[in-house]
């Protein structure tokens, strides 16, 4: 048997590279365009809509195109592979658009990588492609233009405000309109990008429409914001819920005395009788002719009551107590209106008045403090310890109904928070009610780092914040994950 001559052997393998790179530039085919990628795995509803507008599901093995956008439903996920190696993990309720995903095939000037996140979020782990031309590589959000360094990195976008976490390398973001940012690959560079690299641990880069520079803000699991929660049919209040019993009676009732006030008589009948016999017994002693003895009756003696003499009670007016008030601390709210029950945070504008710089955030809500005059915001208390008081709250409960999410407000009933200075500790509890769910308990214990910024996490709680300058004030937002939901909030604390 002859032997087949290596090359011959290795011709489909060269064919078969040749159709993944050599006609993935992003150029038009017979067919449209070039396959870039495909789905290997997904979870729930999930939608590809192609350049033309044709919509399809996604199914594992779908073919990804340039012009595509991976659509997801509130429990949808998808995961993509690129012909480079590149993987993307498409959340739920997430919108992503593939722009570009091309490579010349001997000029590398010609690599373009392009994504759009409209809305959600996505992890990317970076490909050959974008590891040999890292600024060719670009994934834009409606606010954010995002160059990366070899990377693995979250992002997540609600149309105003962009939040990005890296796992491994760096990446660097730049408000989206800034100058030629719009239309350019990779990093973005104009006097206003920030850089967040695998090092800067605990912090990721936080970027509103209101804001012209990224800020650095403790770091949140942003693959944990989005979690799918249970999608129920109607907002009727949970059957287990027991309304409160109404106050029972008091149990120390006023007694009521039946012979207190009943008039008695001197004389009784029966001493009357003996009176009458002895007057008779008398007469008959007498030469004198016995007289008809008449009965005088004997009017009773009434004996007086004297009423107690009552003084009119004055009632006592107790003055209400009022809440501590709150200088140092501003809650800085995304949203253009404040949520119902929102009478705490203020816009950015407000916020950053007066030279208060960001503490923490969470994507929707970010702690301003006012550290002029410090130099740094480090924490400065010669205390031990100290009792907090609630100054003021906002609360709501966000759940989904039919892959819409529903945001009922909640209130913020009581709360406590203590501090120990000297181990650098902290401990809180609330009660968070709203009609769906009752009342639910948000406690947690946690550390306190130099800076005064706080977090704790208890079970499916977790709390995160920031204490004033002068240890004199604190804030913190507060999230539980419940079966019906998740409890969302924040809080400003004095003293």
């Amino acid at each position: 048997m002859k032997s087949v001559p290596l090359y011959l052997r290795l011709a489909p393998v060269a064919l078969l590279l040749f159709a993944l790179m050599g006609t993935a530039h992003g150029a038009a085919t017979q067919d449209g365009p070039a396959m870039v990628g495909e789905a290997t795995l997904v979870i729930g509803v999930a939608k590809l809509i192609s350049a033309d507008g044709v919509e399809r599901t996604v199914e594992r093995g779908s073919a990804i195109r340039v012009g595509d956008r991976v659509e997801t439903g509130a429990g949808g996920h998808v995961h993509l592979r690129f012909v480079d190696g590149a993987r993307l993990s498409v959340r739920p309720a997430s919108r992503l658009q593939v722009e570009n995903y091309s490579r010349g095939s001997d000029a590398s000037a010609l690599t373009a990588i392009k994504f759009r996140l409209d809305e959600g979020v996505v992890r990317s782990i970076t490909g050959a492609w974008g590891e040999a031309e890292r600024d060719r590589f670009r994934l834009n959000t409606p606010v954010a233009a995002i160059g990366v360094k070899g990377t693995d990195f979250v992002v997540k976008s609600d149309g105003e405000t962009t939040l990005a976490s890296v796992y491994t390398g760096a990446i660097m973001l730049t408000p989206l309109d800034g100058a030629g940012c719009q239309a350019s690959l990779g990093p973005c560079l104009n006097g206003s990008e920030k850089l967040l690299s695998e090092d800067m641990k605990g912090q990721m880069l936080s970027l509103s429409r209101q804001q012209s520079t990224p800020q650095l803000v403790p770091a949140i699991d942003l693959l944990a914001q989005r979690v799918a929660r249970p999608v129920l049919a109607e907002a009727a209040p949970r059957a287990d819920v027991v309304p409160k019993a109404e106050l029972a009676p008091s149990a120390n009732p006023v007694s009521s005395r039946s012979d207190g006030v009943t008039e008695k008589t001197v004389v009784s009948e029966s001493r009357m009788g003996e009176v009458v016999a002895s007057q008779v017994a008398i007469a008959t002693q007498t030469v004198a002719p016995v007289q008809p003895v008449v009965v005088v009756a004997v009017a009773p003696i009434v004996t007086p009551v004297v009423a107690p003499v009552v003084t009119p009670e004055v009632p006592v007016v107790v003055a209400p107590v009022q809440p501590p008030v709150v200088t140092q601390l501003v809650w800085a709210r995304l949203a253009t209106v404040a949520a119902d029950g929102d009478t705490i945070s203020r816009s950015f504008a407000q916020a950053v008045q007066n030279g208060r710089q960001g503490a923490v955030g969470n994507g929707a809500y970010s702690l301003y403090r006012d550290v002029s005059g410090t130099g740094t915001a480090m924490l400065s208390s010669a205390e031990t310890s100290a009792n907090f008081r609630l100054a003021g709250s906002a609360a709501q409960l966000v759940w989904s109904d039919r892959g819409r999410d529903i945001y009922d407000a909640a209130h913020v009933d009581k709360g406590t928070l203590s501090v120990d200075f000297a181990h650098s500790t902290y401990a809180t509890a609330l009660d968070v009610s709203s009609a769906r769910i009752g009342t639910e308990s948000v406690a947690t214990t946690g550390v306190i780092e130099t800076s005064g910024i706080f977090r704790g996490q208890s079970g499916n709680v977790v709390t995160i914040g920031a204490l004033s300058v002068d240890g004199k004030e604190a804030g913190y937002f507060f999230q539980k994950t419940l079966p019906a939901g998740q409890l969302n909030g924040i809080t400003l604390w004095g003293r």
